[in-house]
Order: structure tokens, then C-alpha cells, then sequence
């Protein structure tokens, strides 16, 4: 048996966020001892942990203000393995465990493609995380990407050699996935054969591009009156504007709703006429691995990571240009025309 901690700052909804869970909760049913830490003790997620993984709450209020206190952590627990995921949780984590000085290997997850995602930093902070994660995390013991090609990319980004970095995908299905799915779900779009509805998950954010999906949808729209849209995420309120914006000119509030988080996505998903993604960059992107498990047809970007590998560079869904609103709108347009759930 090992003692073995996870850490994330909170487990709000997210791909990355769920995969911890699921690793924490796979872990100890395996009679492993383990430590989910986080720094606050809230989120839509936490009632996914198992309760034989003890939750660790560092109690602070920003998560590069939780060095100290992961540090005394560390010291008095000394894990025999810490697993850190997330850029700043990941640059915390790799200060606290120099600080620590304790014999504990620690492992870096690399979720995302650091090299797209650091092209245009979302904040003045984000301008130093390249020089802080290329100078701390090379006394890592290990690192983990969740794909070959966040591999590829973010070692290049971090100038860590490939060699030493293990590619391993995300735990994406979950054991009680088809039982989940067959939960009701009351969405008159959904229930109703008339309509052909288009569902999209995810955080909104810069990475998820929800205003490029919108647009369109409003050329496909215009063509099949009939097409719905549901999109299951919430997240930032400038992006959020945006799309609001962009759904009022088109006048298409009839037909999309932004319907926010929901703690169980797969009776929309299985439910679905076509899923689709229509992301800037991923690192994986869990959700097409659960649309295709549960049947659902999906048309993705082909952003650099995760989609071309999961889909076999579309042998398994159709893959379109990142950014190119026509010809997502005419790829969702042919599949009404040729294909059929």
C-alpha cells in the first residue's frame, strides 16, 4: 500500500477536476492510502470524492497564497507520492515540495497544450508562469500528459526532453456512465423528434470558443428551423456577454440555451442528435470520449491535442478547421442532410 496525494485547488466542474476524482476514487479502491487536497472546500464536484479518500482542505483563499500551508502539509504527512494537475497548482506544488524537504516524489500532470495556451496570456500573472514552471518544475520526479500530443507540445514549451515524459489518457468513462445517462432529463428540445438538437459541454472560456460555435449555428439555423442548441457550461461573464450578443443580432434566443452547469451531462449528451466541440485547444477533451461511449455523433475542431488522436484523425467523428465557423456550420449541415442518429 502507498500513500498517495492528489492535489487541485477546487473541484469546481472541469475535465481535469473530474479525472483527479476519478483517480483519487480509483486509487483507493485499489487499498491504496489516499489524499485528495485542495484549498477550498467547495465546488459542484465534491460529492463526487469517495468517502475513503480523505478530502484535505488547506483553507486559503487563492491558491499561490497555499504554499505554506501545503508545505506543512507535506512535512507532516510525507506522501509517498504527490500528483499535482493544473498550471498553478502545479508551479505551487513544485515550490511547496523543495520547501518540504521530505522524500516524496512528485509527479506534474500536464492537462493542457501549454504551448497554445500561453500564445496570449489571459492575465498580467499569466505572463510569468512560463519562466516559473520551465525554471521549477525540472526537478520534478516525473511528468504525466494526458496525450501524445500535449506531450509533444508542452515539452517543447517547458524544454523538457520527451523521453522522460509518460503519456497517459485520461480515465474518461465512468463506471456508472450508461446507468447515468438513462436519468430523466426534462428539455421539451430533447423529448421532442422534431427538433434536431446540437448539444456542446464544457467550462466558457477563451479555449472553448462557444462564440465561433454560435456563429455557426446561426448559418445553420438558416437553413434547418428546426435546429436547436444547449450548451452545459458556465464560467466567464465577458465570454458569456459575447455569446449573448451574438445569439440577440441573430435573433436566435428561440432557439439556444445556455443552460449552465449540470452535475450529470450524459442524459443530454446520449439524447443529443449530433455532439459537438469547437475548441481553440485542448489537452484531451474528455466529453468526446463520453459522447462516442454513449453512441452520440460528434463533429470537433482539430485543435492541436486531443480531438485528431481520440478521433483517429476522424475515422471516428469529423474534424474541422479551429475557427472556421463555415465549415463547422456546413459539416453540421451535411450530417442533417446524410446522417441520422
Amino acid at each position: 500500500m502507498m500513500h498517495i496525494s492528489l492535489f487541485i485547488p477546487v473541484l469546481t466542474y472541469g475535465g481535469a477536476e473530474k479525472v483527479v476524482i476519478s483517480l483519487a476514487n480509483g486509487l483507493v479502491e485499489k487499498g491504496h492510502k489516499v489524499d485528495l487536497v485542495i484549498i477550498k472546500r467547495e465546488g459542484a464536484l465534491i460529492k463526487k470524492v469517495s468517502p475513503k479518500v480523505k478530502l484535505v482542505e488547506l483553507g486559503a483563499n487563492k491558491t499561490f497564497l497555499s504554499i505554506m500551508k501545503l508545505r506543512r502539509y507535506l512535512t507532516s504527512s510525507q506522501p509517498d507520492v504527490f500528483l499535482s494537475g493544473l498550471d498553478n497548482a502545479n508551479i505551487v506544488a513544485s515550490i511547496a515540495t523543495r520547501m518540504a524537504n521530505v522524500n516524496t516524489k512528485h509527479f506534474i500532470t500536464l492537462h493542457t497544450n501549454l504551448k497554445q495556451s500561453y500564445k496570449h496570456p489571459r492575465t498580467i500573472f499569466h505572463h510569468f508562469y512560463p519562466y516559473l514552471m520551465r525554471n521549477l518544475f525540472r526537478r520534478a520526479d516525473g511528468f504525466i500528459a494526458v496525450s501524445s500530443c500535449v506531450a509533444k507540445n508542452s515539452g517543447a514549451f517547458l524544454n523538457i526532453p520527451n523521453d522522460i515524459i509518460e503519456v497517459i489518457y485520461n480515465p474518461a468513462i465512468d463506471k456508472n456512465m450508461n446507468e447515468m445517462a438513462l436519468d430523466a432529463v426534462e428539455h421539451p428540445w430533447l423529448d421532442d423528434s422534431s427538433f434536431f438538437t446540437i448539444v456542446a459541454v464544457g467550462r466558457i472560456f477563451e479555449a472553448k470558443d462557444y462564440p465561433m460555435l454560435l456563429n455557426a449555428f446561426n448559418k445553420v439555423l438558416s437553413f434547418i428551423p428546426n435546429a436547436r442548441l444547449i450548451i452545459l457550461g458556465d464560467g466567464n461573464k465577458t465570454i458569456k456577454d459575447e455569446m449573448a450578443r451574438i445569439i440577440s443580432s441573430g435573433k436566435m434566443e428561440h432557439a439556444i440555451d445556455i443552460h449552465g452547469f449540470v452535475d450529470n451531462p450524459y442524459p443530454f449528451i446520449k439524447k443529443a442528435s449530433l455532439f459537438v466541440l469547437s475548441s481553440k485547444w485542448e489537452g484531451f477533451g474528455n466529453v468526446l470520449v463520453e459522447a462516442l461511449y454513449l453512441g452520440t455523433p460528434v463533429i470537433s475542431t482539430a485543435c492541436e491535442c486531443g480531438p485528431s488522436e481520440i478521433l483517429k484523425n476522424g475515422e471516428f467523428g469529423t474534424l474541422v478547421e479551429v475557427g472556421d465557423s463555415d465549415e463547422m456550420a456546413n459539416s453540421i449541415l451535411d450530417y442533417i442532410k446524410n446522417g441520422k442518429k
